[in-house]
């Protein structure tokens, strides 16, 4: 069995389903509330735990009523814990706002900010252990840095996802195997929107040009692009009634992440991807919405053929 490791945030997410996105100063009534254990790290761990991979996280909480439950949370779908540590403070914090589907979010790090390396130096066993390293940026820069060195220090794949994006310093670029960004963080690193297949080709192959091996850019309702060598694929989405996309985005590192690390074709690894984000999206919630191993083996969708771009 091959070894996932994530470093990354943990949040308690407070979720507000509205009719619409309101004004500035102005008040509306909302179609729901709950809260939800989410962060992109625990988000992603949980998917890839709940598919019977052997998974552990090294991160942080704060000293404060969510962090039982947002450790609690983790156990129960299979995640080991041992790397998770209580900083004075408050744990990480999202508002999320959900319209017609789509999210909006504030996020408040809290305690992901003070995951250190420093910590990850206590926690280098978890390194010496796994075959991918998983990171986002809900975790300070030199931490990321840190914890893709001692990835490397070990022979592991990195594997990063750069959400939310911010500038990507080249110390970390240079130890990145796998970037999977969304259209938007990709835009974003690149300065132009992609809104054509000439646009996913050429952001595949500038991305590419910084030295990452592998580039998967998720796109929303418009599916997925990602490159196998020199080759260039579009994997359309599945058609299906969406619900609430928070999570989606990890459910696809997760799923995609749980094949690679078994050395599926890469193919199966974006089909598995695209099942289980669609999956997600059919739901309400972050962590509570991504399925286990017997629900994503008894659900049936038909996922459209991949189109080769170049």
């Amino acid at each position: 069995m091959k070894n996932i490791l994530v470093v990354g945030s943990i949040n308690m997410d407070m979720v507000m389903n509205t009719p619409y996105i309101p004004k500035l100063g102005e008040t509306i009534n909302g179609l729901g509330f709950m809260t939800v254990c989410g962060g992109k790290g625990a988000n992603q761990a949980c998917a890839i735990a709940r598919l019977g991979l052997d998974v552990s996280m090294i991160g942080c909480v704060g000293d404060d009523v969510y962090a039982s439950t947002l450790k609690d949370n983790l156990t129960e779908s299979g995640v080991e814990i041992s790397g998770i540590h209580t900083v004075e403070g408050s744990s990480g914090v999202a508002q999320i706002t959900v319209c017609d589907g789509n999210n909006f979010i504030i996020l408040e790090k809290g305690a992901n900010g003070l995951l250190s390396p420093e910590i990850l130096d206590k926690e280098e066993e978890k390194f010496r252990n796994a075959d991918i390293v998983i990171l986002q940026f809900e975790i300070p820069e030199e931490t990321n840095i840190y914890a893709a060195k001692l990835a490397k220090k070990h022979n592991a794949k990195v594997l990063l996802n750069p959400a939310p994006m911010q500038k990507i310093p080249q110390e970390l670029l240079k130890y990145v195997d796998i970037f999977v960004p969304n259209r938007h963080e990709a835009a974003e690193l690149l300065g132009y929107e992609l809104e054509c297949e000439a646009d996913y080709i050429k952001a595949i192959c500038e991305i590419k040009a910084m030295g990452i091996g592998q580039v998967v850019i998720t796109l929303g309702s418009k599916g997925s692009v990602f490159n196998k060598g020199d080759e260039i694929y579009l994997q359309p989405p599945v058609k299906t009634n969406v619900v609430d996309t928070t999570a989606a985005g990890d459910s696809f590192i997760g799923g995609f992440s749980s094949k690679y690390t078994e050395g599926c074709e890469l193919f199966d690894c974006i089909t598995n991807a695209t099942k289980i984000s669609t999956i997600v999206i059919g739901k309400k919630g972050a962590s509570t919405s991504i399925p286990s191993k017997e629900e994503v083996e008894g659900t049936q969708f038909d996922i459209p053929e991949m189109v080769k771009l170049k």
